[in-house]
């Protein structure tokens, strides 16, 4: 950052109010040419509504947007695209239907009056297209290949390679790393250097402390819709910044210590094969646990989908409590006492159209029926219990759509918890999630463990395995490669041992 700062875009006392709900109040921010801008808040705190509002996707209730060179204030998504504002969404726009290369070329679509765009200059742009990939880290990946294959990681690096085959000055990046792991981060992390050495604004929304602090410049924090300070990066910690967010000091957790040796496993694998997974061996015992890392392609949610019954197995044994288990459904896993929580939430972890009532019994309604006929009385008083014991925002007839993504976490928890599962499997259970909602879900897992249950968690962060687990199984191009107790091991150790290097 240079003395002469670039004003890029300004947010002039901006106020959004939905009926019943203010979301923003009198917010005044300014953005630089050059600089990336984190905008950080809890759950609620009004970062997706200044987001929309930047890209002209919501108008202001007061205040203004306005964009440098731009005669107007945004007032729509067309002023934004006319005046360079690009905006990366937390679910990216992907059409299942197109290639990957169509993808690329999407916001063409408007120009092309609906036509698909790769039908516009076949062969002329397969040059750029594949360059635009290997600029987000999709290098080899072809071009031609049905998008609708693409796993959630890969769809949004997808995505992010419109930055390269699109004119603009203010870069919106809202969430777009909750679905990418740590190896995919660094590719975004270049992403954004480049933009920055172009100089392009760049605006981060992000729960994740470290990837904020790894490419801000500056913080800007909200809470409850209010702009509470905005920070130098370099002058602040994690600790200060989480303590603006929520107004409180966040008191972490401590690693958990290895359980004692001796115990009888609950869950046995043995030889497990399954999509990019190979020849796994994995014991869990009760009260415990394990993690399972790695990065993209590693086979850790193909480990856990195939025990639970949610992918195929091509070889290998499965034992739960001494019982064999051959689930060849999701059914299968849920009658065989295990519970299996998604890594995408959205498409697959709950009913859009549901409230948190009707999502919260859909796995158990046996429970509330007799002679066939579901008794509501019964149900509802469960779930009003659920609510009030998972902290989740809303009453039973809220739309689970409608809820922050800690909250449909907790919906989705609480679902399958109702089935009284002996083992929870948890594939990225923190995905897009703040601060405060994570230390809340950790403690769930964590009370499950104490309860007896047996969990597997699986998840592309390092430091979360830490945590949460008291040993973890890193995984290497579908095989383990390490065993770590968390007590003992760093996010070093992990990292090495997924790239297939030495421990430090």
């Amino acid at each position: 950052m240079t003395e002469e700062r670039r004003v890029a875009f300004s947010v002039d006392g901006v106020s959004k109010t939905y009926p019943g709900v203010r979301a923003l109040q009198d917010v005044t921010l300014d953005g630089y040419a050059g600089e990336v801008l984190a905008i950080c808040g809890a759950n609620g705190a009004g970062k997706s509504t200044l987001s929309k509002i930047l890209a002209g996707q919501e108008p202001a209730t007061q205040g203004e947007v306005r964009i440098a060179g731009f005669d107007r204030p945004l007032r729509s998504p067309a002023d934004a695209e006319e005046a360079g504002v690009l905006l990366m969404h937390q679910e990216p726009m992907i059409i299942d239907d197109f290639s990957v290369g169509e993808n690329v070329w999407l916001r063409d679509l408007s120009a092309a009056g609906g036509t698909k765009p790769w039908g516009l200059v076949p062969r002329s742009r397969r040059e750029a297209t594949e360059t635009a990939l290997q600029a987000v880290g999709l290098r080899g990946l072809r071009v031609d290949r049905p998008a609708a294959d693409l796993g959630p990681g890969l769809r949004q690096m997808l995505a992010l390679s419109r930055t390269q085959v699109t004119d603009h000055r203010v870069l919106l990046l809202d969430e777009t790393t909750a679905s990418t792991t740590e190896d995919h981060f660094q590719d975004v992390l270049q992403l954004v250097e480049r933009e920055r050495a172009a100089g392009v604004a760049v605006i981060f929304v992000s729960h994740r402390m470290d990837e904020v602090f790894a490419m801000s410049d500056r913080i800007a924090v909200l809470r409850n819709g209010t702009l509470i300070d905005v920070v130098r990066t370099a002058e602040t910690t994690p600790d200060e910044v989480m303590t603006l967010m929520i107004g409180k000091a966040v008191r972490g957790l401590e690693p958990p210590e290895p359980l004692a040796t001796g115990a009888a496993p609950l869950l046995t694998v043995r030889g497990l094969a399954s999509g990019s997974a190979r020849d796994v061996d994995l014991d869990v015992r009760r009260g415990e646990i394990v993690g399972l890392y790695g990065l993209v392609g590693s086979g850790r949610s193909s480990i856990a989908r195939s025990i639970s019954g949610n992918q195929s197995r091509d070889a290998g044994a499965v034992t739960l409590d001494g019982r064999a288990i051959d689930a060849a459904s999701p059914r299968d896993g849920i009658r065989a006492g295990i519970a299996y929580l998604t890594e995408d939430r959205r498409r697959e972890g709950f009913v859009g159209d549901f409230t948190n009532g009707e999502n919260m019994t859909l796995a158990s309604q046996g429970k509330y029926a007799r002679a066939g006929i579901l008794r509501r009385d019964a149900e509802r008083r469960r779930v009003g219990e659920l609510i009030t014991r998972f902290q989740v925002k809303g009453g039973p007839d809220t739309h689970t759509r409608t809820l922050s993504g800690g909250n449909q976490q907790k919906v989705i928890i609480a679902k399958w918890l109702e089935t009284a599962p002996e083992l929870v499997i948890l594939d990225e259970p923190t995905k897009g999630i703040d601060v405060g909602a994570r230390l809340n879900i950790y403690e769930i897992v964590r009370e499950l463990a104490a309860q007896g249950k047996g969990v597997l968690v699986v998840t592309s962060e390092a430091e979360e395995a830490l945590t949460l687990c008291n040993r973890v199984l890193a995984l290497k191009e579908g095989r383990i490669v390490g065993e770590f107790t968390s007590a003992d091991a760093s996010t070093d150790d992990l990292i090495r041992a997924s790239l297939g290097g030495a421990a430090a």
